[in-house]
């Protein structure tokens, strides 16, 4: 075997695992995007699975508080008027000692009410909290009178729909 032989062997297996090496690269490359497109699909999978969840803890919680709603009597003094999302209005009367919860309560059992909203007086425009200590005041301390008009308001992003869900459960 000649010396040009052995430098012309010796420059091809240089050249074998330079051509490995990029090989292993591209494969190892390959792979971590694999698993990456993984994580990310696990992770969206994770977050339908979880607004699913949340949406039918909602239903459910709209359904128990339609099983508990109480009659409206003569006593009630408190009239208000809700306004949906998609224009209709509903009216209810409620004792001047209802809570803010229990307004929220009501407007949550309405059927064409969002599952996340907030409630907005027309006049004085305001938003009603959702939580808090106000949430456990009456109308009449809140200085809700009777007529007042709520807009039923839909919550969009998910911080404020994970407080209103917090706040009604």
């Amino acid at each position: 075997v000649t010396v040009s032989s052995q430098l012309i062997m010796q420059e091809q297996d240089v050249a074998y695992q330079e051509s490995l090496l990029r090989d292993q690269e591209r494969s190892r490359k390959k792979e971590e995007e694999e698993r990456a497109i993984q994580r990310i699909q696990e992770e969206q999978e994770q977050q339908e699975r979880e607004k699913e969840e949340k949406i039918a803890a909602r239903l459910a919680l709209r359904q128990k508080l339609k099983e508990t709603l109480t009659e409206q009597t003569k006593e009630d003094t408190l009239s208000l008027l809700f306004r949906l999302p998609n224009g209709s209005r509903i009216s209810r009367k409620f004792p001047p000692i209802a809570t803010i919860k229990d307004i929220y309560d009501f407007a949550l059992t309405c059927d064409d009410s969002p599952n996340f909203f907030t409630l907005v007086s027309n006049f004085p425009k305001r938003v009603l909290p959702v939580d808090g200590d106000a949430h456990h005041k009456t109308c009449v301390e809140m200085g809700i009178q009777s007529s007042t008009t709520l807009f039923i308001q839909e919550i969009i992003s998910d911080d404020e729909e994970s407080s209103a869900s917090e706040a009604e459960m």
